[in-house]
């Protein structure tokens, strides 16, 4: 099974890899460095490198936490195969593009697909809590937002409704914590080092990415 996990994990890092240059084809002048027609190397090392971190996580995450079933590490997989092209776009553009949140709701589908046929005695209670994971982070975004100008920004808050979905109040909160943990750290040594001023907007996707990624390895949750 650990080589169809693998299969698995490459389609839907080549599925993001996709998702990601279809998005710089359509707004390409949105991304520095994209001007010509060139591809920047930077592009090219960081999807290679992301790719294999987000295969080395699948590989260890499914050998290590042997209690987790097949499908419950898969929605791991493609979570994380998700998040790398989310994080570059927002890093670049500071946007979160509606066909990479529409991307992660299809992946979700077709596991639940698979969830009703192989897993449907676990499929209620993991709907159930899934379920409230995504309303529950969304409301919280949507409160923040209001309450904080720039805070979170519509696409977190759409992202977040697929992350409560592929991670579960299991795994959903742990990532959370460890999201904001960088986000403030990382905010921090930018303004020290003055690199960012307090009314320049700070993505929040390459530290959700970073997050997700060290709270599956530290938990497989």
């Amino acid at each position: 099974m650990l080589g169809l996990m693998i299969l698995c994990g490459l389609l839907a890092n080549a599925a993001g890899f996709g998702l990601l240059l279809w998005e710089i084809r359509s707004n390409r002048d949105r991304y520095k460095g994209w001007e010509g027609r060139k591809i920047p190397l930077s592009f090219w090392l960081y999807v290679c490198g992301m790719i294999v971190l987000a295969m080395g996580l699948t590989i260890f995450v499914y050998s290590f936490y042997k209690e987790n079933t097949f499908l419950f590490t898969l929605k791991r997989v493609l979570w994380l195969a998700l998040l790398w092209p989310i994080g570059y776009t927002d890093l670049k553009t500071l946007r979160i593009p509606n066909r990479m949140v529409v991307g992660g709701f299809a992946a979700r589908a077709l596991v639940l697909a698979a969830e009703f046929l192989f897993e449907r005695d676990a499929l209620r209670a993991a709907a159930l809590g899934e379920g409230i994971a995504s309303l529950s982070l969304f409301l919280a975004a949507a409160v923040c937002a209001l309450l904080m100008k720039n805070a979170i920004g519509s696409g977190d808050r759409k992202l977040f409704l697929v992350m409560g979905l592929f991670l579960g109040l299991e795994g959903t909160w742990g990532a959370v914590f460890l999201s904001l943990l960088i986000s403030f750290g990382t905010a921090v040594v930018l303004l020290v080092t003055r690199r960012k001023s307090r009314k320049d907007v700070i993505p929040f996707g390459p530290a959700l990415m970073a997050g997700s990624y060290l709270s599956i390895f530290l938990t497989g949750m």
